[in-house]
């Protein structure tokens, strides 16, 4: 072939290359906006409905509150009409329910009853106080009861959630109300304003912002000015129709991919929710293409001095010969330097490679394993490689199999590639990547969802069902002290008081439900290692010795530990407990503790009866038990606890020989 018809090959070639990496280029950009586009549609979207999901929890607070209050209202109304009432009692009342402030008024609205105390040069007198304005509804339209909501108190900076009632035979109005602060701190810790700043603190997020056509309702913490929806046409189009729209444009100089989306409430317009997303990955995309081009220009020109060497040399062969030589060194290199574990196999199985992660996998240095049989490495991986490649099958993807490295049990997946060496003989090249700690989190993760959503049941059925438990400790401790019984006396008030003390014990369980429902607040601190487990140890050392067992503190490592004491020393002590209850007499419980690196490592282990295979995934489990006297609730805390940290919790156990819990928890 003629020198010019090689370079006009080449030249052509070359221009496809360029041509082609262009289209690649616009590809690549067109593909991440289209993702871009889906995540902050996705983004928009979870904004809004917790958006949504905040108000209404306020909302239903608010009713639960306000059914309280009456409730607490209507019983006192029957206690009116019975002349039952003074000053002392509604103290005591005020007192057993938490109730702020208890009024009493008459029909001409001036209040004649009252559970405030007197309070010495109080400037709100005891007499003359008249609300006939506030209580119009009942006192003169009839209204039988109202709420009256959240009103500021009237000599204090304090809220106050009141309602009220009419007293019998039309007598007046009682109204009740009680200290709001709670309930405000509660509504801010869930309002749309904490939502949105706790998401846009997260990487790739510009801003997020909640806007009318006023000016912003709500922002995350970087925001300061916002353009006006009036000044914006795309703006106006956004609040004026339920679909997600999306552009790019410039905040602060930056170009950014902004979503926007309405957010309505009841029916109206609350505003819209602006979400700007960073575009450095689609600017890193053009500086990758942009190289590659660079580059593919560069590779052009080597191949054209190659080409013209070839034309105007006799040593074409020799060149090729040494390139493939190169090329097998580079092959080689690459191998042995992969991040996931290569071996070779020749056709009577022997392994003839194996790269450095195949070293860190398997803790056996190459020039140990080097010529020696596949089965003697790995019998899972040989008799994979024996089942899914004998078939003369060239490429075998995706085969998964659970083994035992040492006392490590491994999720490996496995790729096999058969392939003809220099004299016509197979091998087998098997590249394998650790899928345990993806497994692992994986687990985790499902685990933590699992519980989460339990949490979230067992606080709602505690709602439910405390207010009505409530009810009927007040009726048994009415029929205990108002009752009188002439017969049978002290089988009466055993009974009554049998009942009051099943229901303080039901209040207990769920308070205990919503303790582990609540979201915990960490207090992180530095805390010196060794002091920190000394008392763990002396905690528990009295116990062990009373029940014959060996306590054993492993390890006096003084270091700084990131951590909430109270929490952490909460889960320690369930899990030495549960260990001190698992061992027999003369048995013997370890506590160790020690740092690598950026993580802090935890160990509880007994020689005890251990854990069946079947309960290890359950332990943890909200409610599950194997005590008698349990719960259910110890392990899931502890788990919920170690989460709120961002460690893990693992459980490793044999029947009959030990059980260990291991916690891991990151350090700065």
């Amino acid at each position: 072939m003629q020198p010019k018809i090689i370079i006009a090959v080449a030249l052509i070639i070359g221009m496809l290359m360029v041509v082609s990496a262009f289209i690649e280029l616009q590809q690549s950009k067109d593909e991440i906006l289209h993702l871009l586009t889906e995540q902050s549609a996705s983004l928009i979207e979870t904004v809004n409905q917790s958006s949504i999901n905040a108000l209404n929890s306020s909302e239903e607070i608010e009713f639960l509150i306000a059914e309280r209050l009456f409730n607490n209202a209507r019983l006192i109304r029957k206690l009116d009409s019975l002349n039952l009432l003074t000053h002392q009692k509604l103290v005591e009342i005020g007192k057993e329910n938490s109730l702020f402030r208890i009024n009493i008024f008459n029909k001409d609205g001036t209040r004649v009853l009252s559970n405030r105390i007197p309070e010495k040069d109080h400037p709100h007198g005891e007499k003359n106080i008249n609300r006939f304005e506030e209580l119009e509804p009942i006192l003169k339209n009839g209204l039988s009861e109202f709420a009256i909501g959240l009103k500021q108190a009237e000599f204090t900076d304090e809220q106050r959630f009141a309602v009220t009632v009419a007293r019998s035979n039309n007598r007046g109005a009682i109204v009740i109300n009680l200290n709001a602060e709670e309930f405000l701190e509660f509504r801010k810790r869930i309002g749309l304003g904490k939502i949105i700043r706790d998401i846009s603190d997260n990487p790739g997020i510009e801003y997020i912002v909640l806007q009318d056509s006023i000016g912003i309702l709500a922002a995350g913490n970087s925001v300061d000015t916002m353009n006006t929806i009036l000044s914006d046409t795309f703006l106006i189009n956004a609040i004026s129709s339920d679909r997600i729209y999306s552009r790019t444009h410039f905040y602060k100089n930056k170009e950014v991919f902004e979503t926007v989306k309405r957010l309505n409430y009841d029916d109206e317009v609350i505003g819209i929710f602006r979400i700007g997303l960073t575009l450095d990955e689609v600017r890193a995309v053009e500086d990758r293409m942009v190289r590659r081009l660079i580059i593919i220009s560069l590779v052009l020109a080597a191949i054209g001095v190659i080409i013209l060497s070839i034309i105007f040399t006799t040593q074409n062969l020799k060149a090729v010969s040494n390139e493939f030589k190169k090329f097998k060194t580079f092959t080689s290199t690459v191998l042995e330097n992969m991040g996931e574990a290569v071996i070779v196999v020749d056709d009577k199985m022997q392994i003839t490679l194996f790269n450095k992660s195949s070293e860190n996998l398997f803790k056996t240095k190459g020039d140990q394993i080097i010529n020696k049989d596949l089965f003697d490495l790995s019998g899972e991986i040989f008799l994979s490689l024996s089942d899914y490649c004998k078939d003369n099958n060239e490429n075998c993807a995706d085969v998964s199999i659970d083994t035992k490295i040492g006392d490590e049990k491994k999720y490996l997946n496995l790729n096999f590639t058969r392939n003809l060496d220099e004299a016509g003989k197979n091998n087998f090249i098997i590249v394998i990547n650790d899928l345990t700690e993806a497994r692992r989190l994986e687990e985790e993760s499902k685990r933590k969802e699992k519980l989460s959503a339990m949490g979230e049941l067992a606080s709602g059925v505690a709602h439910e069902i405390r207010n009505p438990i409530n009810a009927i400790g007040m009726i048994a401790q009415r029929l205990d002290k108002e009752f009188k019984v002439e017969k049978d006396s002290d089988e009466y008030h055993s009974i009554t008081g049998l009942l009051k003390s099943e229901v303080t014990r039901i209040n207990k369980i769920i308070t205990q439900f919503l303790s582990y429902a609540k979201p915990l607040s960490l207090q992180l601190k530095n805390v010196d290692s060794k002091n920190f487990f000394d008392d763990i140890y002396r905690l528990f050392s009295e116990q062990a010795k009373l029940k014959g067992i060996e306590l054993i503190k492993m390890s006096d490592q003084s270091f700084d530990m990131t951590i909430d004491p109270e929490l952490i020393k909460q889960s320690l002590m369930n899990l030495v407990q549960n260990a001190i209850e698992a061992v027999d007499k003369k048995g013997k419980v370890e506590i160790n503790y020690f740092r690598r690196g950026n993580y802090l490592f935890i160990e509880v282990s007994d020689n005890g009866k251990g854990i069946p295979e079947s309960d290890r995934n359950k332990i943890f489990d909200l409610y599950y038990t194997s005590k008698p006297e349990g719960t259910g609730l110890g392990l899931s805390i502890v788990q919920k606890i170690i989460a709120e940290h961002n460690g893990t919790i693992e459980v490793f156990s044999e029947v009959n020989k030990y059980t260990k819990f291991k916690i891991t928890i990151p350090q700065k």
